[in-house]
């Protein structure tokens, strides 16, 4: 049923807010007003623009959910009332809807796994079994406060990843940008004055300005076939078996494979060690922890760890027989753990370790980039400039013979 966020004097006067489930708003009203409230407003939080334009839950709307959660339940705040504060303070719609009916259901009674187990697309299994765990043991402000660190390193691991993306897509911005401008404004005008001169140009540059004079004469299907080609490539890295094959193609060249490894490592290592800190048996916390990876082989064939682990292997015994996926340290490194009995405090190292790795090779590979875009674009100018300066050269020859 649709929730609706209400507004209502009680029989003191005093303003009570609070969400309410209901078939339509004058269901709401009705059960309201039998509860001995005046009703001043009442919204559905699931109709209209609102939801449209609710957007997804950030990382950092999450890992905020999980940081306040630790904080209240730690001073002793009953679940429901927790998670009303945090709706009001929350800016995000989607969170915001999401929140009351956490909210609501536990109010009603439902676990709070429960009730997240409904919005699986904002919540991933990692999370879902943490709290799951935490309300099995007793210690959910403990699941949370782990979840919020977790969540913390991983959002400031993708901002690095992007941050250093950042150059090389402002200058592949321009250079496209500067083409189109070329293409579309440069290009026809210098076209219709050379072509109207009666001179003898080299075969490139009448190439380049039979292109100009075509693009001139034909702009909007020029411009319909760039939309569609864009379209076209949209498809092909949102569709999911080309988006795959791209990738594998991608993650065999040297630099690269070994940064997604580094990155694959990492995120396995962190989540491990979240899981394990909050207690959820091992067999259980390797088949969450799977879906880690980003590699669909690996991802296929970490799956059948925890079967191994039930018939008695270790997990660094498992790893050393995978040392395609898994560095040799890392195998040794969770031997270590095991043995001391601090699996999940290596693993934490494990993934700080991997995370300055792969820190070290973004920057490696923008250094390498970035003289790279700008020997591209040299290159580029000098070609057009030697391509449009050439003709210029011939009108001024034929104009002295004319002379």
């Amino acid at each position: 049923m649709p929730l609706f966020s209400y507004k209502a004097l009680n029989n003191q006067g005093k303003i009570v807010e609070d969400t309410i489930q209901a078939s339509n708003k004058k269901d709401a009203a009705s059960v309201l007003t039998s509860n001995n409230l005046k009703v001043l407003t009442i919204t559905n939080l699931e109709s209209g623009l609102a939801s449209m334009f609710a957007g997804g839950v950030s990382v950092s709307d999450k890992a905020n959910f999980c940081r306040f959660m630790s904080i209240m339940l730690r001073a002793g705040l009953p679940l429901p009332e927790a998670l009303e504060i945090i709706r009001r303070e929350s800016s995000n719609r989607k969170m915001q809807k999401i929140l009351a009916d956490l909210s609501y259901q536990t109010r009603k009674g439902r676990s709070l796994s429960a009730v997240l187990g409904q919005y699986k697309n904002d919540f991933d299994p990692v999370f879902l079994t943490m709290v799951t765990a935490g309300e099995h043991s007793g210690t959910l402000e403990k699941s949370f406060e782990f979840l919020a660190q977790q969540l913390l390193a991983s959002y400031e691991f993708t901002q690095k990843v992007k941050g250093s993306l950042i150059y090389p897509a402002v200058i592949i911005s321009a250079m496209v940008g500067e083409g189109l401008l070329m293409v579309f404004v440069v290009l026809p005008k210098l076209s219709g004055v050379f072509l109207s001169l009666n001179v003898k140009l080299p075969p490139a540059t009448k190439l380049i300005l039979d292109f100009g004079n075509f693009v001139g004469n034909n702009t909007v299907l020029v411009l319909g076939i760039i939309v569609a080609s864009v379209a076209l490539l949209i498809f092909i890295f949102v569709y999911k078996k080309t988006r795959l094959f791209l990738f594998s193609l991608l993650t065999k060249a040297g630099p690269i494979k070994k940064m997604v490894m580094e990155i694959d490592v990492a995120r396995y290592s962190r989540t491990l060690s979240i899981l394990l800190k909050s207690g959820v048996p091992i067999i259980e916390t390797l088949d969450v922890a799977s879906d880690a990876l980003s590699q669909p082989k690996w991802r296929e064939i970490s799956k059948k760890f925890s079967a191994l682990v039930a018939r008695g292997k270790s997990l660094s015994e498992i790893m050393l027989s995978q040392k395609d996926m898994f560095p040799v340290i890392l195998a040794q490194a969770i031997r270590t753990g095991e043995e001391t009995g601090s699996l999940d405090i290596v693993l934490e190292d494990l993934a700080n370790f991997y995370e300055k790795e792969v820190d070290y090779s973004l920057k490696r590979i923008t250094s390498l980039i970035e003289p790279l875009l700008m020997l591209l674009i040299g290159v580029a100018v000098g070609v057009m400039v030697v391509l449009m300066i050439t003709p210029i050269y011939s009108i001024v020859g034929g104009l002295d013979s004319a002379l």
